[in-house]
C-alpha cells in the first residue's frame, strides 16, 4: 500500500495555553435579538468530520530542522500521482466499501479548542482530554473532560439523532437534533457528522440514492468529489488521495456558497484490513463575524472493541435532558430554545 500523505498539524503541546479566570467553555453566543447560537467548531469536520483535508501546507518541521542545520530548504516532496476513479459513482462505491469494512473502536486523545467569544478580541483556548467510541454504521460517543469534570462535554449520534451536552457544572446546556433536519452543517462545536466522516463514513454502503448529486474531478494526486443539493447549491467537497483512497480534506459550504468549515486529516492508522482512521484531525470553522475557530484532535491507542447491549443503550442514545437548564432543538436549520 502506498504511503499516505501527511499534513502538518500542530500538537496541542505546541500551542501556548491562555490563562483564563474560569475553565468553563463559552460555546454559546447570542444574536442581536438575544437568541442563543452555538459556537461552531470542528470535525465544523470533525469538516469529526472526515472526515478531510487538502490544500497541502509546507512541512514546518522540515523547515525548522533545515534552519537549525544551516542548510537550504527545497520544499516538500511531491506526492505520487496515481490514476483516479473514472466516475463519481465509482469513487462513492470505493468509499462505501471502506465504510462497510468499519469495525467498532475506541480511542483516547486530546482536543485543543481555540474559539472567539463575542465582544472579546482575544481567543479562548482549552485542552480537553477525550474518549471516543464508535460503532458502525453511525453510532458515536465523544466524552471531553474539563478540569475535574470528566464528562464536561458529551457529543453523540445514532442513525436518527445527534446531540451535544455541556454538563451542569459548566454551562448546563443540551442540544439535540434529527439528521433528516440537517441540509449541510449543523454548527456544533464538535460536529458528530464531521467525526463520522473523518472516520471514513462519507458514503453509506448500498446507498445510491444521492449519487446523482455528486460530481468527480481528477486534479493532481487527488480525486475531488463535489456534492450539490437538488437546487444546485454547493454543499460539500471531499478531497481523496487517489493512491490509497484515504479522505484528506472535507470542505463545507453555507447557503451562499462560502466555506464555513474545513477539516484536514492525517497520520492514518490501520485498525483492521481495509479500515484505517486518521489520528490527526484539524478543523477550522468561520463564524458569522469572520473570525476563525479551530479544533485540533490527536487520537492515540486506537483499537477495536465490543459493546454490550446495555452499553449501546447508554452510549448511543441521547442522555436525559431533565437536569439541564438550557435545552435547544435543531429545527429548520436553527437551534431553537425550548
Amino acid at each position: 500500500m502506498k504511503t499516505n500523505p501527511k499534513f502538518e498539524i500542530r500538537s496541542p503541546k505546541q500551542i501556548r495555553r491562555t490563562e483564563t479566570a474560569s475553565p468553563k467553555l463559552a460555546l454559546v453566543r447570542r444574536a442581536a435579538d438575544g437568541t442563543p447560537t452555538v459556537r461552531s467548531f470542528g470535525f465544523r469536520i470533525l469538516n469529526l468530520f472526515r472526515v478531510s483535508d487538502f490544500g497541502i501546507r509546507a512541512c514546518l518541521l522540515a523547515l525548522a530542522l533545515a534552519l537549525l542545520l544551516g542548510g537550504c530548504v527545497s520544499g516538500p516532496s511531491k506526492l505520487e500521482i496515481c490514476p483516479g476513479k473514472a466516475t463519481a459513482k465509482e469513487a462513492l462505491k470505493t468509499l462505501a466499501a471502506r465504510a462497510e469494512a468499519a469495525v467498532p473502536l475506541r480511542s483516547n486523545g486530546q482536543a485543543m479548542v481555540t474559539y472567539h467569544v463575542p465582544d472579546k478580541k482575544k481567543a479562548e483556548r482549552h485542552n480537553l482530554p477525550l474518549v471516543l467510541l464508535f460503532e458502525p454504521p453511525g453510532d458515536i460517543y465523544i466524552q471531553g473532560a474539563i478540569a475535574v469534570d470528566p464528562k464536561a462535554v458529551i457529543v453523540g449520534a445514532n442513525e436518527q439523532q445527534f446531540w451535544m451536552v455541556l454538563s451542569p457544572k459548566e454551562m448546563s446546556a443540551y442540544y439535540i437534533g434529527q439528521w433528516d433536519e440537517v441540509r449541510d452543517f449543523e454548527g456544533l462545536m464538535m460536529s458528530p457528522r464531521v467525526v463520522l466522516e473523518a472516520l471514513g463514513i462519507v458514503a453509506e454502503p448500498n446507498d445510491e440514492s444521492n449519487t446523482a448529486l455528486w460530481t468527480l474531478e481528477n486534479k493532481g494526486p487527488y480525486d475531488i468529489l463535489t456534492r450539490r443539493d437538488e437546487a444546485g447549491r454547493l454543499v460539500q467537497r471531499v478531497y481523496i488521495y487517489a493512491c490509497d483512497y484515504a479522505v484528506q480534506k472535507i470542505e463545507y459550504f453555507d447557503a451562499h456558497g462560502k466555506t464555513i468549515a474545513v477539516a484536514q486529516l492525517g497520520d492514518y492508522e490501520s485498525v483492521v484490513e481495509e479500515f484505517r482512521v486518521p489520528t490527526k484531525i484539524h478543523v477550522v470553522s468561520t463564524s458569522p463575524d469572520g473570525r476563525e475557530d479551530t479544533m485540533e484532535i490527536s487520537l492515540r491507542g486506537v483499537k477495536t472493541t465490543k459493546f454490550s447491549d446495555r452499553q449501546r443503550q447508554f452510549l448511543f442514545a441521547p442522555p436525559n435532558s431533565r437536569t439541564f437548564e438550557n435545552i435547544y432543538r435543531y429545527l429548520a436549520g436553527r437551534w431553537v430554545p425550548e
